[in-house]
C-alpha cells in the first residue's frame, strides 16, 4: 500500500524535527532563522527509511553527512544510534495506524 501524500508529508516533517532537535550538529535549533539548515537532507533520508534502511545504514548516512558535507571531525557513531532508532520508530507509526 502506497502512503498518502499527507502521510508522506507528515513523515518528512517528523524527520525534519528529529534532524533539527536530536541530531543538530550545527546547533541550528536555537536559531529560528537556521531551522531550515537540514532541509536538504530530509527527503533523501526519508526515502531511505521508507525504502527499508536499517538502523546501521541510517547511522552511516548521518555520519557521512557530518564528515562530508559539514566537515565534522571524527566523533564516532554511538550517539547516532538513538537518532536512527527514533527515525525508524517514527516511520513504523507513520504509515501503520495499528502500530501506535
Amino acid at each position: 500500500m502506497t502512503p498518502s501524500p499527507e502521510a508522506v508529508g507528515a513523515f518528512e516533517r517528523a524527520v525534519r524535527a528529529v534532524l533539527l532537535h536530536d541530531w543538530d550538529p550545527h546547533n541550528a535549533a536555537g536559531v529560528p532563522a537556521a531551522h531550515g539548515a537540514y532541509d536538504l537532507y530530509v527527503r533523501p533520508l526519508a526515502e531511505a527509511i521508507r525504502g527499508g534502511a536499517s538502523e546501521s545504514q541510517i547511522v552511516v548516512w548521518l555520519h557521512e553527512r557530518e564528515q562530508e558535507s559539514m566537515c565534522f571531525p571524527p566523533m564516532g557513531t554511538q550517539r547516532l544510534k538513538r537518532i536512527a532508532m527514533k527515525l525508524l520508530a517514527i516511520e513504523r507509526t507513520s504509515y501503520d495506524p495499528d502500530a501506535s
